[in-house]
């Protein structure tokens, strides 16, 4: 059995890792923990496929190797599967680092990323509840996008109007103490389950960024997707509450933001006849999509990924 190195003057890192069917890329995922610089990691790995399916038999093949030969490798099963914030809350209750990672079993950390996101959070106080890297997207393998994204402090606004590009669920580290005043995940919600963890953390806390090359994140052309104004339906039935309980000014522009992106969708998918309803019911204006869309044009060219200016959605005497 391997024993990994373990300094007990650097602070333990607990990797949570939620699996299901994924057995033949959760290998990428547990090699580049073990390849980070950061060597005081405990790699937990939650294996939410159900008991007996052919899924949990090749999971339980591979991971018997590696807790064979990593100490620091802790493997546990459900009973049957229950999903992602489950899984994921899991993983916390045997946590004992004093940091808290999540990483998707087809993503994969670059070596310095613990390492820089531990050094961020140790040098600011206890209201920076968690902090994100910059990561870059792949399709099928080859790179598509990286993202430029590098907001920080009071970040609530930018993630209700789904304009914060830091890929919550393989990039945030979080203090413990920061999970454990959240309760962990909402375990009712079957998507959106990073964006709702979150939202709930800026409530309370401010978002940091450790300026370093952290994560790839890796997409997959074909993948099942709720439709987008399904989607969106289904996040304003989750988040409305949120949104209404800013003030005026605040609240106009996150609707605003989404109302643009349910325009552009309609443009991309030439339902044309749709853009005049958004734009009565979200209060976006014509000089408001050309500026958007100018924008979204750009990040194409540029193969980079970021928020859109919010200071654009605020008129004048508001």
């Amino acid at each position: 059995m391997q024993n990994m190195e373990n300094p007990a003057e650097k602070p333990l890192v607990s990797v949570i890792i939620p699996t299901y069917k994924r057995s033949d890329t959760l290998p990428r995922a547990l090699e580049s923990v073990l390849r980070s610089t950061w060597k005081s990691v405990e790699i937990i790995v939650v294996d939410d496929n159900n008991n007996g399916d052919e899924f949990r038999k090749k999971t339980e093949a591979l991971m018997s190797g590696y807790v064979t030969k990593y100490q620091n490798i802790i493997y546990l099963k459900h009973e049957v599967n229950k999903n992602g914030s489950a899984a994921r809350n899991t993983g916390i209750r045997k946590a004992s680092g004093k940091y808290i990672m999540f990483l998707d079993d087809d993503d994969e950390i670059l070596p310095l990323k613990i390492e820089k996101q531990v050094e961020y959070l140790e040098s600011h106080d206890e209201s920076w509840g968690a902090c994100y890297t910059s990561y870059s997207d792949y399709k099928n393998g080859k790179f598509f996008s990286k993202s430029a994204e590098t907001s920080e402090g009071n970040l609530l606004i930018n993630e209700l109007a789904r304009n914060l590009f830091v890929h919550a669920g393989s990039n945030l580290m979080v203090r413990h103490e920061v999970v454990t005043d959240l309760n962990g995940f909402d375990e009712s919600f079957q998507r959106n389950q990073d964006v709702e963890f979150l939202i709930r953390l800026l409530k309370k806390y401010k978002l940091g960024y450790a300026n370093v090359d952290g994560l790839i994140v890796h997409m997959h052309i074909g993948k099942m997707k709720l439709p987008f104004y399904t989607n969106t339906e289904h996040y304003l039935s989750r988040f409305r509450e949120d949104i209404d309980a800013l003030e005026e000014r605040d609240r106009e522009a996150v609707y605003r933001m989404i109302g643009l992106q349910l325009i552009r969708y309609a443009i991309v998918k030439r339902n044309f006849g749709r853009i005049s309803g958004f734009k009565k019911e979200y209060k976006v204006s014509n000089a408001e999509i050309i500026r958007y869309m100018n924008f979204l044009a750009l990040r194409v060219i540029k193969h980079k990924s970021s928020s859109y200016p919010m200071k654009h959605l605020y008129r004048k005497g508001k």
